[in-house]
């Protein structure tokens, strides 16, 4: 194996504190370094986008809704967006629901995660059956576990705990603006999201 720390000179002109990923030679690798205190105030950006994600949803006849904004129709519920990174990087994700954009700006936005809510009726004795149910709210984010360790990205709004059931209609409130930036540092939180 060959060197993986060096203080000091680092080519013809580079000084610092360098540190090169596992298997590799700090002073001759050319992938992405595991630290380099060139870049000790932030992580190195491979990536980044926005987009909408509609929940899943069907009208009456079977047919797939879309949404609307700024002149632009969305119809995805997921995305798939690759890095050709070959590894899984570190990224970040942040989501909102469109109702909380304002002139085109985030009033609030949210981490990855899913808000579950559910609900069980126990009938009155000449009613019949138990009622019971539930909807997903919000995104399902995570990397491919194998290679290429895509980033995937899914509205879980209206989707339904048991029957993968779904809601009949699209509102500002269940349509996801989300953003994401990829990072070329390896994930070091498990495959989550900074």
């Amino acid at each position: 194996m060959g060197n993986r720390v060096l203080l000091g000179k680092r080519g013809t002109s580079d000084y610092g504190l360098f540190v090169s990923r596992s298997s590799e030679d700090v002073l001759t690798t050319t992938a992405p370094l595991g630290f380099d205190s060139r870049a000790v105030e932030s992580l190195i950006v491979h990536s980044y986008g926005q987009g909408f994600l509609i929940p899943s949803v069907t009208n009456s006849v079977g047919t797939s809704l879309t949404f609307t904004y700024n002149s632009t129709t969305y119809s995805d519920d997921e995305i798939t967006i690759s890095h050709g990174l070959g590894y899984k990087p570190a990224y970040a994700v942040r989501w909102c629901r469109v109702s909380d954009l304002s002139s085109g700006v985030a009033t609030q936005v949210w981490t990855p995660n899913e808000a579950q809510y559910s609900f069980y009726e126990v009938p009155d004795e000449d009613e019949g059956d138990e009622n019971s149910g539930g909807a997903g709210g919000g995104i399902d984010v995570r990397l491919n576990s194998t290679s290429p360790y895509a980033l995937y990205m899914r509205n879980t709004y209206g989707i339904e705990d048991n029957s993968d059931s779904y809601v009949s209609s699209i509102g500002s409130s269940s349509v996801i603006a989300y953003s994401y930036v990829i990072f070329t540092a390896e994930n070091f939180l498990n495959g989550a999201s900074l």
